[in-house]
């Protein structure tokens, strides 16, 4: 690379290949102050076609590159980078490379250009383009806050029931992960499959679905995208139409209905098919360094995940290929669970990005709760790096644990009406006993020991009858429950007396 006395950028071609587009490179810039990476670019030219040049072939130097060229930097952390050199380096590159996140007429005249679609776009989607890349292009932050309401359907006959979902940055402890609760049968998947096709599905009628509504928005979806997580054998996936405008991306177990097929399994082949194909896009510049960070949380002390010089030998590799093929074996040689959240999470990396709706349903279904409890972390991170929200139903105080109270809606059925309210208590690093019974209440004490213990008291017996009912095989809680059975039975016991 030139040393320069002024400040200079430099473009270092890249070998990758977009099904036989060659356009990317990686921007340096040098000043006064050393060189700095700013990451990865993509530069195509109007009229590009398939039969000709599909090798991109800017000009050697340049103040501005010609008016028949174009550009786009291929995740939010290059206009960042950008940024943070000052803004007048940063607007004298984004104009000299033309880039279309920065210019709005640069957008509209490359947009339909096949390599605009096939090659800049590959991984990217126009809205996070036109939102969040432009908000950084332009000297803008790269999180915001924003927050959405979810408006029910009038169930029952009944009133419309107002669900709040707001994203705070910087805070602690994070606002990304928002959780449904509640009994069997409140209606946790309902909800979260009418929230997916209120978000997804132009077509769905508010009245059956609901809708989403975020004030000063206008007319522009409040998402940028929507991927749903399930591993239920049960569930009755909703078909979510799949646009250029507005994609949808599904995870899990079953193939999600069309308008032709109803949900079906997928094999144990197609899900290997599925990891495959979504490693090809989480190898690809700031993406495989979120996958990484992702493994390091997974694989706490005793997860069994990877072995314990995996993730040194896969960073020090920088063939995309031999890590590609590093990928795939680790995934062929884990555990079923492990699968599971490995491809969750290789999916999640893939797809979240700037206002990316995350929809999560029952993740302790293939979850231990070490594991389970290290997914909802992965989860917020990536959350909270790429600007996106994530709804989650579950019946887990695993999951509420990691969740603050504001973030918690429990849901209640009453016949054909559904309500909700917030949690009495903070949830957030809460016990798990106490967040069962905030959450369940007297179906826990009417289930399982409880009720054994409670049909000993009743029958009179006193504490170390109870304990010898068992042969002294009780835990602490179930101990104390016990005790407390037991006074509370004698007080009313003394009151009756008393009263006589």
């Amino acid at each position: 690379m030139p040393s320069q006395p002024r400040p200079v950028a430099v473009l270092v071609r890249d070998s990758w290949d977009d099904f036989g587009w060659r356009t990317m490179f990686h921007l340096w810039v040098i000043d006064a102050h050393g060189r700095h990476e700013i990451g990865p670019v993509k530069i195509g030219a109007l009229n590009m076609s398939r039969r000709a040049e599909t090798v991109i072939q800017p000009p050697e130097e340049f103040a501005e590159i010609p008016g028949e060229y174009f550009s786009v930097g291929q995740d939010d952390t290059y206009y960042e980078r950008l940024a943070g050199l000052g803004d007048g380096l940063r607007v004298a590159v984004l104009e000299g490379l033309r880039d279309m996140a920065y210019d709005e007429e640069v957008f509209e005249l490359a947009k339909e250009e096949e390599v605009t679609r096939t090659a800049l776009w590959r991984f990217l989607r126009p809205a996070v383009i036109e939102e969040q890349f432009r908000r950084i292009a332009r000297g803008g932050l790269r999180v915001t806050s924003f927050g959405v309401t979810y408006k029910t359907p009038a169930f029952g006959g009944g009133d419309e029931l107002l669900l709040s979902f707001t994203v705070t940055r910087d805070v602690l402890p994070p606002s990304n992960i928002h959780v449904l609760t509640g009994r069997n049968g409140a209606g946790k998947s309902v909800l979260v499959n009418r929230i997916a096709r209120a978000v997804a599905d132009p077509e769905a009628h508010p009245a059956e679905v609901g809708r989403i509504v975020e004030e000063g928005r206008g007319s522009r979806r409040s998402f940028a995208n929507l991927v749903s997580v399930s591993f239920s054998a049960f569930d009755d996936l909703p078909y979510l139409p799949d646009s250029e405008t507005f994609r949808t991306a599904h995870v899990g177990l079953r193939i999600p209905s069309s308008t032709t097929r109803s949900p079906r399994m997928k094999s144990p082949s197609q899900l290997k098919r599925d990891f495959a194909d979504s490693i090809e896009a989480c190898l690809n510049g700031e993406q495989a360094e979120r996958w990484i960070r992702a493994l390091r949380t997974l694989s706490y002390s005793g997860s069994g995940l990877l072995e314990e010089d995996w993730l040194t030998s896969f960073t020090a590799t920088r063939s995309a290929a031999r890590r590609r093929t590093a990928a795939r074996k680790l995934f062929a040689s884990l555990s079923s669970g492990h699968k599971v959240v490995l491809l969750t999470v290789t999916r999640l990396v893939e797809h979240v990005g700037e206002r990316t709706l995350v929809l999560v349903d029952e993740p302790e279904t293939h979850l231990h709760p070490p594991l389970l409890s290290a997914f909802i972390r992965v989860l917020s991170d990536l959350l909270i790096d790429r600007n996106g929200l994530a709804i989650v139903a579950t019946h887990s105080p695993v999951v509420l644990q990691e969740v603050p109270a504001h973030c918690v809606w429990k849901l209640r059925r009453y016949g054909n009406h559904l309500a909700a309210d917030r949690p009495t208590i903070e949830t957030f690093g809460e016990n798990v006993g106490v967040l069962t019974h905030e959450v369940f209440g007297l179906e826990v004490t009417d289930t399982g020991f409880h009720r054994d213990l409670s049909e000993l008291v009743d029958d009179g017996l006193s504490y170390e009858a109870v304990i010898g009912r068992f042969h002294g095989r009780l835990g602490g809680e179930a101990r104390i429950i016990a005790r407390s059975l037991i006074a509370a039975r004698d007080l009313d016991d003394i009151g009756f007396e008393d009263g006589r």
